[in-house]
C-alpha cells in the first residue's frame, strides 16, 4: 500500500468477487476487483511477475492508484487473486472420465497449458500465495480423478504427485530455458556447413515442444504408475 494510504477494502477477498458478480451488483467507482485482477495477469503474461505493481496496474486501468485499495488490502492478496483466478482454468466443466487414466490426462493436459500460458505463475506458487476457493474446488476434482484408482488415499494422492511433477517440469522447461533453435541459429554459417547434423537440434526441440509429445511422456509416466503400483508387488 502507498504511504499514509488508508485500505478501505473490507471482508474476505473471495467474497468480494462474488458479491461483485451477484446480479444488479455495481462497481465501485466504475472499477470493478474482477477487472484488477484480469488487468494485473494481462501485466504478468506480458512483462513478467515482477512487472505487476498497485500503481502498473492502476496506470492500465486509467484510474489512481489509491483507486484499488477500495478492492484490495494489498499487493500479496492480488497475487492470491490472480493466482486462484487461473487456478480455476483447471476446472472441468463436465464430469471426468471413470477411468483413471482419461482423468488424470484430462487434468495433467489442463494444468500443462494453464503453466505454459501464464509461465510467471511457477515464480508465483513459489511464494505460497493464500490459497483460494478455486484451489479448494480443483482438490476435490482431483480426489474425484483418482477415485477410479483402486489404492489407498495415501497412494492415490503420490500418483497425482508424480503426475503433477511430470507437468510442471515440462511447463518450467518450456517457460526458463533457451531453445536448441535458439543455439542453432548463433552457430556462424561455417559452424553449420562444418557439422550439418545441428540442424536436427532443431527438429527434435520442436518436437519436444509439440503437444504430441507431451502427451507421450505423460502416457510412459501413466504406465510406470501402473506398473509400479498396479501390476505385481509393491
Amino acid at each position: 500500500m502507498l504511504p499514509g494510504m488508508p485500505n478501505r477494502a473490507s471482508g474476505v477477498m473471495w467474497d468480494r468477487l462474488v458479491e461483485e458478480a451477484a446480479p444488479g451488483a455495481r462497481a465501485r467507482g466504475g472499477l470493478s476487483l474482477q477487472a484488477i485482477v484480469d488487468t494485473a495477469i494481462a501485466i504478468a503474461d506480458v512483462d513478467g511477475l515482477d512487472a505487476v505493481s498497485i500503481r502498473r496496474v492502476a496506470a492500465v486501468l486509467e484510474v489512481r492508484p489509491m483507486s484499488l485499495y477500495t478492492h484490495i488490502a494489498s499487493k500479496d492478496e492480488l497475487l492470491a487473486l490472480m493466482a486462484d483466478e487461473l487456478i480455476g482454468t483447471l476446472l472441468v466443466e463436465q464430469p471426468l472420465p471413470d477411468d483413471w487414466r482419461e482423468a488424470l490426462t484430462v487434468h495433467a493436459r489442463k494444468m500443462f497449458l494453464m503453466c505454459v500460458s501464464h509461465p510467471w505463475l511457477l515464480a508465483l506458487f513459489t511464494r505460497r500465495p493464500r490459497p483460494g476457493p478455486n484451489a479448494a474446488r480443483q482438490a476435490k476434482q482431483a480426489a474425484r480423478a483418482l477415485e477410479g484408482l483402486p489404492l489407498p488415499a495415501e497412494e492415490r494422492w503420490k500418483v497425482l504427485g508424480i503426475v503433477n511433477d511430470y507437468v510442471i517440469g515440462n511447463a518450467l522447461r518450456v517457460a526458463t530455458t533457451g531453445t536448441a533453435r535458439d543455439l542453432v541459429e548463433a552457430l556462424t554459417a561455417a559452424d553449420r556447413a562444418a557439422r550439418p547434423e545441428l540442424d536436427a537440434l532443431t527438429a527434435f526441440e520442436d518436437s519436444r515442444l509439440a503437444d504430441e509429445t507431451f502427451g507421450l511422456g505423460l502416457r510412459v509416466v501413466l504406465d510406470g504408475v501402473e506398473r509400479r503400483f498396479l501390476s505385481g508387488p509393491r
